[in-house]
C-alpha cells in the first residue's frame, strides 16, 4: 500500500487533468493505469489539517486539528497506519517539511516515521525548513530496499512532496527551462520522485500488487480572488485537489470518476479495497463500489474550512460546503457560487438569490453537528522559535493579540493587510531593509495597533546592528500587548548580547511563564547558567529542553559542551554524536567530538572525527592541527610535523599554539621544526598588517 501526498498541488496544473503545458508523467501513467477523480475537494487548504483528514477519515473539527503549528493529532485519533500495523503492516512514513514532522501526531501507528529534516539544507530567512523530492526519494528507495532484503511483509508505505510549495526553488535547470512557471517546475520535480518510487516497485514485480493512491493536501490560489498562495481562502483554486487510485485487479485502467470525493473518503476506501474493518469509524464512505462502476456515484456533501485568517490575524474563519454543483461559504458577507456555470468563483449570487443558500446552510450544519458529535481532543503543541519564525513568514501564525484587533473582519477585506506583511518579509529577505522599513512604516501608520507589523520593524533593526532602537521597537510591541512570549525570548536574546545576564534571565524566565515549553528559553537559561558557572542548573534547563524536543540538534550541543567542560568526555561525546545524527557536518561539534574521542584516548575515533571535519572545511587549519596533536601523543612526531605544515598552508597563524601545546614536545625535538615555525610566524605577521591596514 503506498500513499503519495504532494503538497500544494492543483489538479489543473497535471497533464492527466488537461494541462498540456505540464510535464508529470510519473502522476500520468498512474491516472492511465488506474482511476482519476476529476471532483475531489481537500478538507483544508493547509497542509497538516488536511493531512490529518486523508490519514484519519475525519474533518477537522472532528479530529480538532485547525491550523499547522499551534495544534497536534490527539493520541485517542485512530489513524489508517494504526489500522495497517494491526493489520500486520510493516509501516513507514518519508515526510518532507517542518509542519508534519512528529512533534504534530502523524506518527501514529508508523515503525518508521522519517521527519530527519535538520540535516537538509537551512532555510531561507523566514521560510520553512524542508527536504526537496530528491533526497526524500533516495530515502524512501533505502527503505524499500531493506524491506526487499527482508521478509517482505505487507507494506504500508507515506510519501510526502514538499516541492511545489511556495518559495519555488528552481533546483533542476532542465526543469525551470522546460516548465512555463517556477511552480510547475516544482510540480515536475516532485513528479519526479514519484517516478522514481513507481517504477522501482515496478522492475521489482510489486506495483501491481501495491494499492496506490496519489493525492494533494490542498491547492495553490497564485493570486486568485487576490490569494497569492493559500491558507486564507477556500475557493476551488486551493480546496480542489487530484486523486489517482490504482491496482489493476481491483480498478480498471484509464477510468475517469465523476462523482465527489472528499479527503475523508480515502481512509474508509483504502480500507474497502484491503479488507480491513475500520471504515465506519470514519466521516467518509467506502468509495470502492462506485469507483469500479458498479454502483452510481453517492450524493456527497464536501465540507472544507480555513482557520488561518482566524488563527492567524484575528478575522473570520471560513467554512463551506460544495454539493450538488453549488458553493455555499459561511462568512461575514456569505458567498454563493454556481459551479457549473462559474467554475472561477466570480460571481457571488448570494444577495440576488440567498434562499438557494439555505439548502447548503443546512448540510453545513449537518457536518458540523456531525463532527461536534465525533470530536477528538487534540493537544496543542509548544513549537520552537525557528518553527514559529517560519509560520508567522509564510501568514500561517501570529501573536493571539493580533487575532483581537482583527476580530469579526471578512478575510475578503482583510487580505490587504497580509500582503502587505507579506511584501515586507520579502523585502526583508534580500536584505532591502530600507524598503522594507517604509512598508512597515505605512502599515503601522495605518494600524498602529498591529504588533505583528512592529516586531518585524524590531527585527530589521537587528540585522542593521541597532540594538537600541530593535529594544524599542520589542518595548512598543509588549506596551500594547504584554504576553508575547517569542518577544520576551528576544529580549533576552538581546540583553545577553550586551552581557546582562540579569536582564536576559528575567526575560527568559518571563517567556517560560507564558510559553511554559518554549524550548529555545530553556537552552538559553542554561547557557547563562553555565556562564555563571552553575553547572548543575545548566545541565537541569538542558535536560528539560531535550525531554520536550528530543532532536532540537542546539540543545544537544550545548549539552555536550557542558559535559565537555567538565571534562566528562564520555558524555560529552555521547550528546555531540546526537547533534551528528541530524547535522553530520557541523564543524565545530565535529571538532569537538574529535577532541572527546582524542582525550577519552580513542585514537581511531577521534582521527576519523577530524578527518570528516577537514572534508567539510578543506580550508580549515584546525583539523590538521588537532590531527597533528593526535599523532604527536601517539609516536608519529614526523607525521605530526607534516600535517602542521598543512595547517600552516590553510592559515594557521598562531606561534602559541606551537610552544605552549605540551602535546608537540615531541615534534619541537625534529629538524623541521624552525623551518614550520618561520613559516607560522611569517603568517601572522601577514594576518596582522591586514588587520591594522582594515582598519
Amino acid at each position: 500500500m503506498l500513499v503519495i501526498t504532494i503538497d500544494t498541488l492543483r489538479a489543473d496544473r497535471l497533464g492527466c487533468y488537461g494541462f498540456g503545458l505540464a510535464h508529470t508523467p510519473a502522476t500520468d501513467r498512474l491516472a492511465e493505469e488506474g482511476v482519476r477523480c476529476t471532483d475531489v475537494a481537500s478538507s483544508a487548504p493547509i497542509t497538516l489539517p488536511a493531512h490529518c483528514s486523508i490519514m484519519t477519515g475525519l474533518y477537522p473539527p472532528a479530529h480538532g486539528v485547525r491550523d499547522n503549528g499551534n495544534y497536534a493529532l490527539g493520541p485517542e485519533a485512530v489513524t489508517l497506519a494504526e489500522r495497517l500495523r494491526g493489520a500486520g503492516y510493516h509501516t513507514g512514513a518519508f515526510v518532507s517539511a517542518g509542519v508534519l514532522t512528529r512533534r504534530y501526531g502523524l506518527d501514529q501507528g508508523f515503525d518508521t516515521y522519517d521527519d530527519d529534516l535538520w540535516s537538509e539544507d537551512d532555510p531561507p530567512l523566514f521560510m520553512i525548513r524542508e527536504r526537496p523530492a530528491p533526497r526524500t526519494a533516495d530515502r524512501v528507495l533505502a527503505w524499500l530496499d531493506a524491506w526487499k532484503q527482508g521478509s517482505r511483509p505487507p507494506f504500508f508505505l507515506w510519501v510526502h512532496f514538499f516541492d511545489p510549495h511556495q518559495p519555488y526553488l528552481l533546483r533542476s535547470s532542465d526543469l525551470a527551462a522546460l516548465a512555463p512557471t517556477p511552480y510547475d517546475a516544482e510540480i515536475a520535480e516532485a513528479d519526479r520522485g514519484v517516478g522514481r518510487i513507481v517504477e522501482w516497485l515496478r522492475q521489482e514485480g510489486v506495483l501491481d500488487r501495491t494499492l496506490v493512491v496519489l493525492t494533494a493536501d490542498h491547492g495553490e490560489s497564485l493570486d486568485e480572488h487576490g490569494e497569492p498562495t493559500h491558507g486564507v481562502f477556500i475557493y476551488d483554486a486551493t480546496i480542489q485537489v487530484p486523486l489517482v487510485w490504482r491496482l489493476p485487479a481491483v480498478f480498471a485502467a484509464n477510468t475517469t470518476y465523476r462523482g465527489p470525493v472528499r479527503h475523508v473518503d480515502i481512509m474508509p476506501t483504502v480500507l474497502g479495497v484491503l479488507g480491513l474493518a475500520g471504515g465506519d469509524a470514519t466521516q467518509g464512505t467506502n468509495l470502492l463500489a462506485a469507483l469500479q462502476g458498479r454502483t452510481a456515484p453517492p450524493d456527497l456533501v464536501q465540507y472544507s474550512e480555513a482557520r488561518l485568517a482566524e488563527e492567524g490575524f484575528g478575522m473570520a474563519p471560513l467554512f463551506g460546503v460544495r454539493h450538488d454543483g453549488r458553493k455555499w461559504i459561511a462568512a461575514p458577507r456569505p458567498e454563493l457560487y454556481d459551479l457549473r456555470r462559474d467554475p472561477r468563483e466570480l460571481a457571488n449570487l448570494y444577495s440576488a438569490d440567498a434562499a438557494a443558500a439555505r439548502p447548503l446552510e443546512e448540510d453545513l450544519a449537518a457536518v458540523s453537528a456531525d463532527s461536534a458529535r465525533r470530536a477528538l481532543t487534540a493537544p496543542t503543541r509548544q513549537i520552537d522559535r525557528e518553527t514559529e519564525e517560519m509560520l508567522r513568514a509564510l501568514g500561517y501564525l501570529a501573536p493571539p493579540e493580533q487575532r483581537a484587533e482583527m476580530a469579526g473582519r471578512d478575510p475578503k477585506d482583510g487580505m490587504a493587510l497580509y500582503k502587505q506583511l507579506q511584501e515586507a518579509r520579502q523585502l526583508v529577505q534580500v536584505d532591502r531593509l530600507d524598503q522594507a522599513q517604509a512598508v512597515l512604516g505605512e502599515l503601522i501608520a495605518a494600524a498602529p495597533e498591529n504588533v505583528t507589523a512592529r516586531n518585524l520593524l524590531a527585527y530589521v533593526a537587528v540585522k542593521r546592528g541597532d540594538l537600541d532602537e530593535a529594544e524599542r521597537q520589542y518595548g512598543a510591541s509588549l506596551a500594547q500587548q504584554p504576553h508575547q512570549h517569542r518577544i520576551h525570548g528576544a529580549l533576552g536574546t538581546l540583553a545577553m548580547r550586551r552581557g546582562d545576564l540579569d536582564e536576559a534571565a528575567r526575560r527568559f524566565h518571563r517567556a517560560l511563564e507564558l510559553a511554559p515549553s518554549d524550548v529555545d528559553a530553556m537552552s538559553n537559561l542554561g547557557f547563562i547558567d553555565a556562564v555563571r558557572g552553575d553547572d548543575a542548573g545548566a545541565q537541569a534547563w538542558y535536560e528539560r529542553a531535550v525531554a520536550i524536543d528530543p532532536i532540537y540538534p542546539h540543545v544537544h550541543r550545548r549539552l555536550a559542551d557542558l559535559f565537555y567542560d567538565r571534562k566528562d568526555y564520555t558524555r560529552a561525546l555521547e550528546y555531540y554524536r546526537r547533534v551528528l545524527a541530524v547535522l553530520p557536518e557541523y564543524f565545530e561539534v565535529l571538532i569537538q567530538a574529535g577532541n572527546s574521542a582524542r582525550f577519552m584516548g580513542d585514537v581511531p575515533t577521534a582521527t576519523a572525527y577530524y578527518e570528516q571535519a577537514g572534508r567539510v572545511r578543506a580550508d580549515s587549519w584546525i583539523p590538521p592541527y588537532n590531527l597533528a596533536c593526535l599523532r604527536a601523543m601517539n609516536g608519529a612526531p614526523e607525521a605530526a610535523l607534516a600535517l602542521l605544515g598543512e595547517a600552516a598552508e590553510r592559515g594557521l597563524a598562531s606561534r602559541e599554539l606551537l610552544d605552549q601545546n605540551d602535546d608537540l614536545d615531541t615534534v619541537r625535538a625534529l629538524a623541521g621544526w624552525p623551518a614550520l615555525v618561520e613559516r607560522v610566524q611569517t603568517a601572522a605577521a601577514r594576518a596582522s598588517t591586514a588587520e591594522k591596514g582594515g582598519s
